[in-house]
């Protein structure tokens, strides 16, 4: 195992990203309005599958040939990105989501992220005091 999988493994951090969305919905839902934690929900929705997809492709990417699978990687990544503005451009163009719900939900991967990175950066502060 290396040591990056060991400090950050991603099946954790999707894990985190749901577990995230959930306690973020629910308290949305108890400090705002119903609407509010619905769209939470939505923007946290799309990042989330989002990240799931991107993992899928870039592991296929990862484990054949790169030069064949760069270019589909490519493509399907640009289409995603496509279909993505176009859902958030209805979104908010028709008022169907509170616009700093729909953010905050957004932000859920890169809020987990930085949860990660901080409990990884810990790990290794500690195993580098340790080791002195």
């Amino acid at each position: 195992m290396s040591h990056g999988a060991e400090y950050f493994p991603i099946d954790k951090l999707v894990r985190l990203n749901w577990l995230l969305l959930a306690v973020m919905t629910a308290g949305g839902g108890l400090c705002a309005s119903p609407f509010f934690a619905k769209s939470l929900f939505i923007g946290g929705l799309i990042a989330n599958i989002s990240f799931i997809l991107l993992k899928k492709d870039i592991t296929r990417v990862l484990s054949g040939p790169l030069n064949a699978a760069k270019g589909r990687f490519l493509i399907k990544y640009y289409i995603r990105l496509t279909v993505l503005a176009l859902i958030l451009f209805f979104l908010v163009r028709y008022k169907s989501v509170h616009l700093v719900g729909l953010l905050l939900g957004l932000s859920t991967v890169v809020i987990s992220i930085g949860i990660m990175v901080a409990g990884a950066a810990r790990k290794i502060a500690l195993t580098a005091k340790e080791a002195s």
